[in-house]
């Protein structure tokens, strides 16, 4: 819940939403709370008008516990934080909400329906995301650029444009998970010697990296490599489509993978477990 991670803004909403969020996951007793007005109540299952007056937080936290229709909650409207993002629908004019909703409306719809079809023909490859990612937050399309990110501050949300197909809904999705992974890595042990300052050339951007930057790098095209050729002999995604973003992104890391092997060196005890790992992804995706 982000009100623990990002403080601000301090509202008495984002004040309501965590404890309702804390009662969901407790058994005990936490009292209750007085609404002077409405408010609005995120859950995976969507969001719930709450009325004035006084609510027990157990009966908050039971809406707040209210499962998504697939595995990945789909928060629209930036209410599981309570923060409006840069670039997300509600930072749009009600005019523009209104001219795009049709839009808005199929990209859901496609979302929903390639999330349970992850479930039914690819369950290992879900559990892998719904293991760091719990929250999708869709970014609104901008023509040419496929947009996603993640909150390091909060972990389980990730943000991006759902608009473009499963092809591009797994990759992006799979993109930011892998960085969820390895931030959760990191959060236990250093995966490379805090000492080592040297920069590397990196697949994905022009300047020269920090090998921290490789790692997340290569992590995350191996994964994308695997989740789309495992997609594609599900039979989710078209082969042709498929092929044409592997052909690009497989030479990247690839190219990734040489560097780090070859300032291995530099990777901890934990680092060098966690690249062994990636490569037996990485392999997988080629065999």
């Amino acid at each position: 819940m982000s009100r623990l991670t990002q403080p601000e803004p301090a509202t008495a909403h984002r004040d309501v939403c965590l404890a309702a969020w804390v009662s969901a996951n407790t058994d005990r007793d936490l009292g209750g709370v007085d609404l002077p007005r409405p408010i609005v109540l995120w859950s995976g299952a969507g969001d719930t008008e709450v009325a004035p007056g006084r609510h027990d937080l157990a009966e908050l936290g039971a809406l707040a516990r209210q499962p998504a229709p697939v595995a990945l909650g789909l928060d629209v409207w930036c209410r599981s934080t309570g923060v409006v993002s840069a670039g997300s629908w509600p930072a749009l004019t009600a005019a523009e909400l209104l001219d795009r909703e049709a839009e808005l409306e199929r990209s859901i719809k496609g979302f929903l329906h390639t999330m349970f079809a992850l479930g039914v023909r690819c369950p290992d490859l879900l559990a892998w995301i719904t293991a760091a990612t719990r929250v999708v937050r869709p970014l609104v399309p901008l023509p040419d650029v496929a947009r996603s990110s993640h909150d390091r501050d909060v972990p389980g949300l990730v943000e991006a444009d759902i608009s473009r197909g499963p092809a591009q809904i797994i990759e992006l999705v799979v993109h930011e998970t892998a960085h969820l992974h390895l931030r959760a890595a990191q959060a236990e042990a250093h995966l490379v010697d805090p000492d080592h300052t040297g920069t590397y050339p990196s697949p994905l951007r022009p300047e020269p990296r920090p090998l921290i930057g490789l790692v997340l790098a290569y992590h995350a095209l191996a994964y994308i490599c695997a989740a789309l050729e495992e997609a594609a002999h599900a039979g989710l995604i078209d082969q042709a489509i498929k092929q044409r973003s592997v052909d690009d992104l497989a030479g990247r890391r690839d190219d990734a993978r040489t560097v780090i092997d070859g300032a291995s060196n530099h990777l901890t005890d934990t680092g060098r477990a966690f690249i062994a790992r990636t490569h037996d992804v990485a392999d997988h995706a080629i065999a």
